[in-house]
């Protein structure tokens, strides 16, 4: 398992690399593979289930790392923003609790729903067909 995930985060980073390298913007295609290879889903981070502070720390912190050197097709610009946004808050909770403990989801408090909220609103905007591809890519 660790090495599978390992595998996946060098794919994404090799894409994210590429189109950095390149100066353009991801397709949607290599934007969806990017999410496919390793970056968390936002909206599923912001809601965690036996997770520990530490292991959600550590998959929001590379996630958004990652999402830092992505830049997104044009239809995607404020869906990434919102992912970027609650991938940071994520990873800027998750690091100042205890490691070992269970993550909490009440900890990350009313600016959770604020960013959750937008982070929905940017998901609802996309039109049916890129909002189906980015959920099977695992976006989402």
């Amino acid at each position: 398992m660790m090495r599978i995930t390992a595998l996946a985060s060098a794919l994404a980073a090799a894409v994210v690399a590429l189109s950095c390298a390149s100066g353009e913007r991801l397709t949607i295609d290599q934007y969806a593979e990017v999410c496919a290879d390793g970056i968390a889903s936002a909206q599923t981070l912001i809601e965690p289930e036996s997770i520990t502070w530490g292991e959600l720390a550590s998959v929001a912190l590379r996630s958004a790392e990652l999402m830092r050197d992505v830049e997104p097709p044009a239809e995607l610009s404020e869906f990434h923003r919102a992912t970027r946004k609650t991938l940071d808050f994520v990873a800027d909770v998750a690091g100042d609790q205890s490691p070992d403990e269970l993550a909490n989801p009440l900890v990350f408090g009313l600016e959770a729903i604020q960013i959750a909220t937008q982070l929905r609103r940017a998901i609802d905007d996309l039109p049916i067909e890129l909002r189906r591809t980015l959920s099977e890519a695992g976006c989402l």
